[in-house]
């Protein structure tokens, strides 16, 4: 099988929108812009019409993730993967059209979460203007990445590996016997993780990247005093040595914010690894956990 190039696109999530725009563009810089929907929030991190939407809801959570493909032969082949695998998966143009992209895929993966694939994002001409001056990494490398707690990790790395055409970079005891996997769909080191904890299970976190420390910085500074509820003090990642650290979001999961992740240039020429730790310093837990 041809792997395709896949990138983390856009992600849905339910939850108060009021408390999202406060959280998301106050301490984190993120830009809120009108949309279709008046009972959706959306925001921008690039040249992107949107990046992430919030439907209000009092029932909070993950919606959808969304994932560019870099060709209509991938999202050809992917349709048509899923389909030979016995998974659901249906082109639906009106919902290409809300989300603003040329062509769109729905399916689910098989621990629920609902997965869009997509091609033609599209690029308006208003300036992206950061509340806070940050600047977001973005372009060929994806908006950043998720981590998914799965039922059954083989599973998911079967159906992330064999069928979408995700590539593994590495992996991590996250808990004892059990391993975290990193997934890449092209230049970033991942844009999917999953991993197998006994008792859990769910969508995680998602991360979004900004250009420097200094940002990074300053919304931990934001977040230590108390503005959102700390998850994981500052830290730098062994694997992927990003510098980061993670709240909770107003939807119960996790919103991980840093800077520095690494880029595979050339993917044929990786070699997986495992590494003993997911820290090189910091990361210690907060008071707000997940589940």
């Amino acid at each position: 099988m041809e792997k395709p190039v896949v990138r983390l696109g856009y992600a849905g999530f339910r939850g108060d929108r009021a408390e999202w725009q406060r959280f998301a563009c106050d301490i984190f810089g993120l830009q809120a812009v009108p949309a279709q929907d008046n009972n959706e929030l959306r925001l921008r991190a690039d040249e992107r019409a949107w990046r992430l939407a919030v439907r209000e809801t009092r029932d909070p959570g993950l919606d959808y993730l969304g994932f560019e493909v870099a060709s209509h032969e991938d999202l050809d082949g992917i349709m048509a993967r899923l389909h030979a695998h016995g998974f659901a998966a249906h082109e639906d143009p009106a919902l290409a059209r809300r989300r603003d992209v040329q062509r769109l895929v729905t399916t689910t993966a098989p621990d629920g979460t609902p997965l869009e694939f997509f091609i033609g994002g599209l690029i308006v001409s208003r300036p992206f203007a950061s509340p806070t001056g940050a600047r977001f990494v973005t372009g060929e490398a994806g908006l950043g990445h998720v981590l998914l707690i799965v039922p059954d990790a083989a599973e998911a790395l079967h159906y992330f590996t064999q069928v979408i055409g995700l590539r593994r970079s590495d992996s991590i005891e996250v808990a004892p016997g059990c391993d975290g996997h990193f997934l890449n769909g092209g230049l970033r080191h991942h844009i999917v993780a999953v991993a197998e904890i006994p008792g859990l299970t769910g969508f995680d976190h998602i991360y979004v990247e900004v250009e420097d420390l200094v940002h990074v910085g300053q919304a931990w500074d934001k977040v230590s005093g108390g503005a959102a509820p700390v998850a994981r003090s500052i830290g730098q990642h062994a694997n992927d040595p990003a510098i980061s650290f993670y709240t909770g979001s107003p939807s119960g999961f996790l919103f991980e914010y840093g800077c520095h992740s690494r880029l595979i240039p050339d993917v044929n020429t990786w070699v997986e690894t495992r590494w003993e730790s997911a820290y090189l310093w910091g990361g210690t837990y907060g008071t707000h956990a997940v589940g």
